[in-house]
């Protein structure tokens, strides 16, 4: 089959325009030749393009238009993405490739080895007319980033060995040094530095946190970015966390590029005192304040039983990918806002009696999806969310009977929620509802259970405007394209 590329225009920092295929595939005839350039226009984001390893991106193509304006192209396009990273290896939890995802047009991707990389994405139609676009990443070694005495070897006794070549080897400490932007610090493995108190990151930028040599993980009493007044400018900015055996992960001011990299965390809140400051705050602050940004948490586990959420959210970009969260209190994870949002490859089971795996909600009904401060965003809805190929229960039995709901959290509350996918999980519980839905464009497909597979639909909309009840499309149709070329 021949295929004719169009590369268009120069890549800008995050956003690239479609390059065509003029072959395509029908659904139903894979050798149907279709002239696709007219039909889908894709289009690509990525969060970031460059940065070293381990770089967390969320890709993008909610803004891939069709020649056809009825199309509704977040729900009745199928898109492929690929991410060029081949030893990236499986999700452990839905044993699916880390290199690809199908479904919505969101997917995220944790980039761990230096390198290039081109990401793609194929959206394809019901009729099979498709259109490919791609972004280049590049990825760099953080020990040709982190040269010399950037890189900061933290150590409780004597024992600094594996550490980096020629890095600064702080030895026999007893308190955690001055944390500054442009460095990376190393905790040695197997030790314990929870009498240490905190590591709290304040307006700090491009610096990572983990551990050196392969023992067990190095056991800390919490991370807080950006906790206490709200900076109203220079916040936190791209952070890693890895590899840490917390209490505690607070992000509750604007912070962006927060990535927290396997590990165990005992809770994870973000943008818990947003609203607070944008409400009570002074005139600066409430003028200010954003929210959390392409906040990433990648393979960390939390079983431990708590007295809190394993899990809160108040994030435009946020991403979980691969994490394990069990015996709540309450909730396993609960965005009280968000948009741009990809929950994939997940395992949550064992929520809090009369609650619920995902709980998801907002503010309001405002459509203020593009509105990076927060001070016009508490109204808002939450808003385009792929929640995909995770897994509900362990197969025991479960305190809570319904899974995932996705609705105002009560019936007096105008929350809306808008532009949702929940796909391709699997229920291992025959839980007395899999999924509820109240809101609009809400669309579940592809999800299985050891039981039989139950929805409700318009829960907790009584105070939503009409216009806001649906629609619902349950068990909705499958398109399963290519990978892009």
């Amino acid at each position: 089959m021949k295929n004719l590329f169009v590369w268009l225009a120069a890549i800008c920092i995050i956003i690239v325009t479609a390059c065509s295929s003029d072959d395509g595939s029908q659904v139903d005839d894979p050798d149907s030749s279709i002239d696709n350039e007219s039909v889908i226009s894709t289009v690509l984001k990525a969060s970031r393009t460059s940065g070293p390893a381990p770089l967390a991106i969320q890709f993008s193509a909610i803004e891939t238009t069709h020649e056809n304006k009825d199309v509704n192209t977040f729900r009745e396009l199928a898109y492929h993405f690929t991410f060029n990273d081949e030893a990236s290896g499986v999700w452990k939890h839905s044993n699916k490739s880390k290199n690809s995802q199908i479904g919505g047009p969101i997917a995220s991707h944790v980039f761990e080895s230096a390198g290039f990389y081109t990401v793609k994405v194929r959206a394809q139609d019901s009729e099979g007319n498709f259109n490919d676009a791609f972004v280049e990443i590049t990825v760099t070694d953080p020990d040709k980033v982190y040269i010399e005495e950037n890189t900061v070897v933290i150590s409780t006794n004597s024992h600094v060995s594996e550490a980096p070549e020629d890095a600064l080897l702080l030895t026999d400490q007893t308190f955690w040094p001055v944390w500054e932007s442009g460095k990376r610090y190393l905790l040695m493995s197997g030790q314990d530095f929870t009498s240490f108190g905190p590591i709290n990151l304040k307006k700090v930028q491009d610096i990572q946190i983990g551990k050196n040599g392969t023992n067990a993980d190095p056991i800390i009493d919490e991370v807080n970015i950006e906790r206490g007044k709200p900076s109203t400018s220079d916040w936190a900015a791209r952070v890693v966390v890895s590899d840490l055996n917390s209490q505690a992960i607070n992000l509750p001011n604007t912070s962006e590029d927060i990535y927290i990299i396997r590990g165990t965390n005992t809770s994870f809140y973000v943008g818990t005192t947003v609203e607070y400051y944008v409400l009570n705050g002074t005139a600066n602050e409430s003028q200010s304040m954003r929210y959390p940004s392409n906040i990433f948490m990648y393979e960390s586990t939390n079983t431990a039983p708590t007295t809190s959420f394993n899990s809160w959210v108040l994030s435009n970009g946020f991403n979980m990918l691969g994490t394990e969260l069990a015996n709540p209190a309450q909730h396993n994870i609960r965005p009280r806002y968000a948009v741009n949002t990809f929950i994939g490859h997940n395992l949550f089971y064992n929520a809090g009696s009369a609650h619920h795996n995902i709980k998801l909600h907002s503010g309001g009904i405002l459509l203020k999806e593009d509105e990076i401060l927060a001070k016009d965003s508490m109204n808002s809805a939450s808003r385009w969310i792929v929640v995909a190929n995770n897994t509900l229960g362990d197969g025991s039995a479960q305190k809570n009977p319904w899974s995932i709901t996705f609705d105002p959290q009560n019936s007096i509350s105008e929350e809306g929620v808008h532009d949702v996918i929940v796909e391709n999980n699997v229920f291992k519980f025959d839980f007395q509802v899999e999924t509820v839905f109240g809101g609009r464009n809400l669309i579940e497909r592809g999800n299985t259970s050891t039981g039989d597979y139950k929805t409700i639909t318009n829960q907790n909309v009584n105070v939503l405007p009409s216009d806001w009840k649906g629609p619902y499309y349950i068990d909705a149709p499958q398109i399963l394209p290519d990978s892009p070329q």
